[in-house]
């Protein structure tokens, strides 16, 4: 009997992986930087002598990664970067393509989290709620923490999201909150709004603990509507 093979065989790697590592290494080594325009997708097929196909899929890559962005009618840019090919924005400077940037993140927000509130309310369990509750209670006790006060809100909104028992959306939530980190420790760090964001958390809680799915998503826009208000306001 021919003895099994503890190799597999090496596979080409596909086009739009070899123009994805290239355009990785491009910013790693600082040749493209922060906020500067990529060629034309005509010119960029030309340079790499790649198809345009393999040039998008690639794009799709690097986008979702965080590295480039794409403005409508006004090309692709790269995106502020940490050494570890991590999204990072940097607010002390104003940016066009990073506010255009939060305020996606923003909007995402506000698609995604309404629909997680659902979610909860259909699947949480007792203990659920009550970790839910606990957190809550630890906010109250931190209002005058602004450390505190910022994580126990990221703590919050992760505990909506693991209350529907999908890792994708906990996942989700999770980047999100990072992605706007920076804004939101500039926000709830006012006494004001942390006062207010508590009580909005609140309602939602006591929201989905009663199963009010219309009061409880109505609740949850609201919170997150007045988070794109301040947040834009400190810009």
């Amino acid at each position: 009997m021919e003895e099994e093979s503890l190799f597999t065989s090496i596979k080409t790697e596909r086009m739009y992986e070899v123009i994805v590592s290239q355009i990785h290494e491009l910013i790693k080594a600082g040749k493209l930087k922060p906020g500067d325009r990529l060629p034309s997708e005509r010119k960029l097929a030309e340079s790499l002598e790649c198809s345009r196909s393999s040039l998008r899929e690639a794009f799709r890559v690097l986008e979702s990664d965080g590295l480039i962005i794409s403005k409508a009618g006004g090309g692709r840019f790269v995106q502020t970067v940490n050494g570890n090919m991590k999204l990072d924005f940097d607010f002390n400077s104003v940016n066009v393509l990073e506010k255009s940037a939060l305020l996606h993140f923003l909007e995402a927000r506000e698609v995604l989290e309404p629909k997680i509130v659902e979610l909860a309310i259909q699947r949480a369990s007792d203990e659920q709620l009550e970790k839910l509750a606990r957190v809550l209670e630890n906010m109250d006790k931190d209002l005058r923490n602004p450390v505190e006060n910022i994580d126990n809100d990221s703590i919050f909104h992760l505990g909506l999201a693991e209350l529907t028992g999908n890792f994708v959306f906990v996942s989700m939530m999770e980047t999100n909150l990072n992605m706007i980190k920076k804004m939101r420790k500039k926000v709830l760090t006012s006494p004001d709004r942390h006062h207010y964001a508590m009580e909005e958390h609140k309602q939602i809680f006591e929201a989905i603990k009663r199963g009010d799915t219309v009061v409880a998503v109505e609740r949850t826009l609201h919170h997150l509507q007045n988070l794109r208000k301040n947040i834009m306001q400190n810009y």
